[in-house]
C-alpha cells in the first residue's frame, strides 16, 4: 500500500501474476513469466458509479484498443529476443503465458509471428550461407581448372576431368569459364 498527494494506491499478487489500484483510480493487471523478462499489462480507469454521465464509449475503446496494440508490439518483441537469445520455442513461451493468466488469443498471435519472423530470417541465412558455399566452391574449381589449362590441357579435357569428380553439366561450363577469366587476370 502506498499513499500520495492524489489517493492511496495498494498491490497484490503472487510471482507471475498482480492487481494493482493506482491512486490515480486507474486498475493494472499484470502477468507475467518469471524469469524470462515475458509480461501483459492491462490498465483501465474504474467507470463513475454515478448513471447519470455515460462513459465515452469512442475514446474508451480506442485507448484500450492503443494499449491492445502496445502491448502486442511489446510481447513481439520480447518474445523475439526471448527464442533468439535464450533458445525458448513458440510453444514454450505460450504455455507459460497461459499458465499466468494470458489467454487473449490476439496477444499470443504476437508470440506466432515472431516465431514466423525468427524462422523467415532463419531460412534467409541459410540459403545466403547455400549461396556462399557454393560460390566459393565454383571459385575453388575454377583455380583448379585454371591451372589444368595454363599447363596446356584442352578445355574438353578439363571438363572430362570435372565430369569424373562429379560436377553437372552447368556448373562445368561456369567452372571453365570462370578459369579462363582467372587465366587472363594473370597475363
Amino acid at each position: 500500500m502506498t499513499a500520495s498527494k492524489s489517493g492511496i494506491g495498494m498491490s497484490a499478487g503472487v510471482p507471475g501474476a498482480r492487481v494493482t489500484k493506482r491512486a490515480d483510480g486507474r486498475v493494472q493487471t499484470t502477468v507475467s513469466v518469471p524469469g524470462t523478462g515475458l509480461s501483459h499489462t492491462s490498465a483501465w480507469k474504474r467507470p463513475k458509479k454515478s448513471p447519470t454521465t455515460p462513459a465515452p464509449v469512442s475514446s474508451d475503446l480506442t485507448a484500450e484498443k492503443q494499449s491492445l496494440e502496445a502491448d502486442y508490439r511489446t510481447l513481439y518483441r520480447t518474445a523475439v529476443q526471448q527464442m533468439r537469445d535464450n533458445g525458448f520455442t513458440a510453444e514454450e513461451l505460450m504455455s507459460q503465458l497461459q499458465e499466468q493468466g494470458l489467454t487473449d488469443r490476439y496477444l499470443l498471435g504476437a508470440v506466432r509471428e515472431a516465431d514466423k519472423y525468427l524462422k523467415s530470417e532463419a531460412k534467409k541465412t541459410a540459403k545466403k550461407n547455400a549461396e556462399a558455399a557454393k560460390e566459393q566452391e565454383l571459385d575453388e574449381l575454377a583455380r583448379g581448372a585454371a591451372k589444368m589449362l595454363r599447363e596446356g590441357m584442352k578445355p574438353r579435357h578439363v571438363d572430362a576431368q570435372l565430369k569424373e569428380h562429379g560436377v553437372g553439366m552447368m556448373a562445368r561450363g561456369e567452372v571453365i569459364s570462370r578459369a579462363k577469366k582467372f587465366n587472363k587476370q594473370l597475363r
